[in-house]
């Protein structure tokens, strides 16, 4: 009804009147309005959500990303108090350290043919073992480093070997010495080395590392690793 009266007032109406149909025209284009405002506000804080939430913007230039590089290899260094080495087994001479310089590693390794080995540490037998071709006698005072000392302040090591064709099992310490000695004449290569614990006897496997041998009394000298020209 009041929509009704309302349209006859304003059918006849002045020019500077508002009529009905000229409200309506002026809502809709309002609605429309905020519709599109609406519409807007929410692309933007669509859009805001997605950049919150992405990386940064990379800077202008290569974008490519750097490949971290792998770290250089460190030297390996082992120290060796002395060595020895033979082409008779009865012709190896004793080999010393230094007391009181820590816990030491002793190798006794035959090349050429089977082999045994007995070691001594200041008359006391130590270790018994093979030394060769592809085994070697191994012998490390960690467990007990206080061996006996010499006036000097040096410890001495004892090594004596045997070429064998049945495995000897294990032998008293004179037994090891009479065979050594009853093979003085025989041909083989045999070394003694002692190293201050951990060390090492032969040089690495691996290419990248390099191997330092630090020598008591005669420097350092860097040892090619083996087998590196091999893909």
């Amino acid at each position: 009804m009041i929509r009704e009266l309302f349209e006859d007032d304003t059918r006849e109406a002045p020019v500077h009147r508002i009529s009905l149909k000229e409200i309506d025209r002026r809502a809709g284009r309002i609605r429309r309005r905020r519709t599109a405002l609406g519409t807007a506000a929410a692309a933007t804080a669509v859009a805001a959500g997605m950049f919150a939430v992405l990386p940064g913007a990379l800077p202008a230039g290569d974008h490519t990303l750097a490949r971290p590089q792998p770290p250089v290899p460190t030297e390996q260094v082992v120290y060796q108090m002395d060595a020895d080495s033979a082409q008779s087994p009865g012709e190896l001479d004793d080999v010393f350290y230094p007391a009181g310089a820590g816990p030491m590693e002793v190798f006794v390794h035959c090349t050429g043919t089977q082999a045994y080995a007995g070691l001594w540490v200041k008359d006391e037998l130590v270790a018994q073992a093979p030394c060769g071709p592809i085994t070697e006698l191994r012998w490390d005072n960690v467990g007990d480093p206080d061996r006996p000392v010499q006036s000097d302040g040096m410890v001495r090591v004892t090594a004596r070997v045997f070429p064998y064709t049945e495995a000897p099992g294990t032998l008293t310490a004179a037994e090891i010495e009479e065979r050594a000695e009853q093979a003085r004449d025989e041909k083989m290569f045999a070394t003694i080395h002692v190293y201050r614990y951990p060390g090492l006897f032969s040089p690495p496997a691996d290419c990248a590392q390099p191997l330092v041998v630090d020598r008591a009394g005669s420097g350092r000298e860097t040892l090619e690793p083996v087998r590196c020209e091999i893909d």
